[in-house]
């Protein structure tokens, strides 16, 4: 017995000499695999970098036709978030199948930052917006938020920023603007709302644009930023 023992351990070293690597194989294994792990971190900056082109792509569109805002008649979700809705379904899909959740939620994480800050950012591209205007993008960004939901199974509380961003625009006096203003300061910047206040002046009758001054109203602004 003690004899084949000792048999099998030597066929047993033998093999286990013969899967050894050599100092070289083994930096060129070890290489390889820093390689792809590398790579692998860089595809995943790609999808991080892509889903957001994908959204800014969209919005970019949405925007492109900010007129139609000024005199739009259905209040219904805009048809270039309706796209970007299925086209974030489309990319949820895929990589939920593909990653793990942890590599999954990074994509998306900080995604709703990012959405709020290019329709925020964009807004001055409106140049008059009605009240079925407003109700539309408040339900353009109601849409948005219910996929992203699906897509995160949390809410976004930067979307509901851009939200009630665009319901201060249902406000109809220059005092209901300023009170707005004094109760969500920290919210946004100086410019947000320098912008809001001169969009919703765009949208004054002539009667009223003629009593509203408009350089007086934006130097409080300022003026309450500064003082901060």
């Amino acid at each position: 017995t003690s004899g084949y023992t000792s048999r099998s351990l030597k066929q047993n070293h033998h093999q286990y000499e013969r899967l050894k690597l050599s100092r070289v194989n083994l930096e060129i294994l070890s290489n390889a695999m820093k390689t792809t792990l590398t790579l692998s971190y860089d595809i995943l900056l790609v999808l991080f970098l892509e889903i957001r082109l994908h959204c800014f792509y969209h919005l970019s569109l949405l925007f492109r036709n900010a007129s139609h805002y000024a005199s739009v008649i259905d209040a219904d979700p805009d048809e270039n978030i309706m796209t970007l809705n299925r086209d974030l379904t489309r990319l949820q899909e895929t990589l939920h199948s593909a990653l793990n959740e942890k590599k999954f939620s990074f994509l998306f994480q900080g995604f709703g930052f990012a959405l709020a800050t290019i329709l925020i950012r964009s807004a001055p591209r409106f140049i008059h917006i009605s009240e079925t205007g407003v109700t539309k993008m408040c339900r353009n960004i109601f849409a948005i938020e219910q996929t992203l939901t699906q897509i995160r199974t949390v809410g976004d509380a930067e979307l509901m920023r851009v939200n009630r961003y665009c319901e201060f625009l249902h406000a109809t006096r220059a005092d209901e603007i300023l009170a707005i203003i004094e109760e969500h300061r920290s919210e946004y910047t100086e410019h947000d709302y320098i912008y809001l206040l001169q969009l919703k002046h765009l949208g004054f009758p002539a009667s009223e644009s003629v009593n509203f001054n408009l350089n007086k109203y934006e130097q409080m602004i300022k003026k309450s930023f500064t003082s901060k």
